[in-house]
């Protein structure tokens, strides 16, 4: 992932988190459910690193639409998928981080070692 992207992101996670818990980053991860050291990470002013954990969390936390938080484009359709099934935002985060709007590729998935052994 290109720096610039991931400072967009970190500067939309902190648009989110801003406000919140008093500015305390340890009850905001608690809330969230993820690791603090994850979500000063993912939302470093100089050198973030977005963890997907704390994206996810973010998203179903903050109903936030997938594809705004990844892109900054406001999706209706996946913003409605992640609104009506929570329990596949995984999924839905998966494919976007693997393929932007635009179609060009960020990620791609590792060979599942498992699939190699016999």
């Amino acid at each position: 992932m290109q720096e610039s992207t991931r400072r967009d992101i970190a500067a939309r996670l902190r648009g989110l988190i801003a406000g919140q818990d008093d500015g305390d980053m340890h009850t905001t991860a608690r809330r969230l459910g993820v690791d603090e050291v994850s979500l000063r990470m993912s939302i470093d002013e100089v050198s973030p690193y977005p963890t997907i954990d704390v994206l996810i969390a973010v998203i179903i936390a903050y109903s936030v639409d997938p594809s705004y938080l990844l892109t900054g484009e406001y999706n209706p359709d996946v913003h409605r998928q992640a609104l009506e099934h929570p329990d596949t935002v995984s999924a839905i985060f998966g494919r976007l981080w693997l393929t932007r709007t635009d179609g060009q590729v960020i990620s791609r998935p590792t060979d599942d070692p498992r699939q190699h052994s016999a």
